[in-house]
């Protein structure tokens, strides 16, 4: 044994006690994410333990390092991967870190309390409770295996003239060390967050599998038939669209307009994005722009993301671009009213949040700048029209014009725009 992987197992042991702790959860900022206060706890600890034994390495961890990227000499932190299993007392979760140095791993750990497994790697082999664990082949129709990441139906559909063997544990960390103690024959993630994928595709290959890290990507499998088979069927695409779906004042767009968008791009094998923005008085820019802006980040909001913002999405998506200088593929406004202010003997949180969305005179000046502007817009409510056909010479828009539409409610909700859809798939 190594004396990173030495050193990765204590550190990992006593985070352990951490995650007894009582834990409150909060929503991470993307939607279907949550993060607890032990996440942050135990990746505090874990930093400090790591700068005081090893100061010159670099740190990428999930909640403090996200923006990091894996360098020569590194550790690779995931304080908790499953939260999600966590927070519901599920026991199929785990704390990992992993070890660059000299530019390759060297070490990595997947410690699974909850279960009374502890998984190891170095150079020298891979162990679960320090007994030496291998990868097992199985003929491949009844390999069982597994597809983590976002919109994996249509990869899991793909696999089923090899293998309808399909699982999912809600823990990528969990899918690869069951790979590797030959319990599943293979596991994949399909997103580029190397927290998740780095300590498990060690463990694998120091336990005798194949595996194959490259963009959209990360696999581990039994033997390299298998693998090989994997990256042809479930590898995500790179450079394509992604649809993001932007506020709703309610919170009432999932149910709505969103859910029909969120099944059109289900059937494309695209990307889907909603996020989960506080509604109604708490609405505000600086929430949204906070937000929003973990997807920028992370590049899962991209060049070549289609925007569909709807309300007062549109005024805060305007000044986001500006202030963030970002154009994207293109920019779909449903109901844009809300950019632009009229007198209103209102004094409700309706008033009191719009005026927070009012652009200035550069957010018009930048709006020029994006390309592929859309305007869909109805007469249901007559004082609004001026608004709207305003918004389309302003942004330069091309206008969907929805008269006498009858999937309005009183309270301009869509339930289902069949344009919308067209036009999505006019862009894509």
């Amino acid at each position: 044994m190594n004396t990173e992987l030495e050193f990765l197992i204590k550190i990992a042991k006593k985070a352990e006690k951490i995650s007894n702790e009582k834990f409150s959860v909060k929503q991470k900022g993307c939607e279907n994410d949550l993060v607890t206060n032990l996440d942050e706890k135990i990746e505090e600890f874990l930093i400090g333990e790591i700068k005081k034994e090893y100061p010159t390495f670099d740190i990428v961890s999930e909640e403090k390092n996200f923006e990091k990227k894996v360098t020569k000499n590194c550790f690779i932190i995931d304080p908790i991967d499953g939260t999600i299993n966590f927070a519901n007392n599920l026991p199929l979760w785990g704390i990992q870190i992993c070890c660059y140095s000299g530019g390759k791993p060297v070490a990595a750990v997947i410690n699974m309390p909850r279960i009374n497994e502890f998984y190891s790697a170095d150079e020298g082999g891979a162990y679960l409770n320090g007994k030496k664990i291998s990868v097992r082949e199985v003929p491949l129709k009844n390999a069982l295996y597994v597809v983590d990441g976002n919109n994996n139906l249509p990869a899991y559909l793909k696999m089923h003239k090899y293998s309808v063997n399909r699982r999912n544990f809600g823990g990528v960390c969990v899918s690869m060390a069951f790979v590797a103690a030959g319990r599943i024959h293979g596991a994949v993630f399909r997103s580029d967050k190397p927290w998740d994928y780095e300590p498990g595709l060690f463990i694998i290959k120091m336990a005798g599998g194949a595996t194959m890290s490259v963009p959209g990507f990360h696999g581990g499998a039994m033997n390299e038939e298998f693998l090989n088979i994997l990256k042809l069927e479930t590898a995500k695409k790179q450079n394509t669209s992604n649809i993001f779906v932007l506020h709703s004042l309610n919170g009432d767009t999932t149910k709505l307009w969103g859910q029909d968008v969120l099944d059109y791009a289900t059937s494309k094998a695209i990307d889907f994005h909603m996020p989960n923005f506080p509604i109604r008085a708490e609405s505000s820019y600086e929430k949204f722009d906070e937000i929003l802006n973990i997807y920028l980040k992370s590049k899962q909001l991209n060049e070549n993301s289609i925007v569909i913002c709807h309300s007062i999405g549109n005024p805060y998506f305007i000044r986001f671009c500006r202030e963030h200088n970002f154009v994207p593929k293109a920019y779909i406004a449903v109901a844009p009213g809300a950019v632009y202010q009229y007198p209103s003997e209102r004094n409700d949180y309706i008033v009191k949040v719009k005026s927070q969305a009012y652009l200035k005179l550069e957010d018009f000046k930048f709006g020029k700048k994006l390309k592929n502007v859309y305007c869909f817009y109805s007469d249901e409510d007559d004082g609004n029209l001026e608004k709207f056909t305003r918004f389309v010479s302003d942004f330069k828009a091309k206008e969907f014009y929805l008269k006498g539409y009858n999937h309005f409610d009183g309270y301009h909700r869509i339930y289902k725009i069949p344009e919308l859809i067209k036009l999505l798939d006019d862009i894509l």
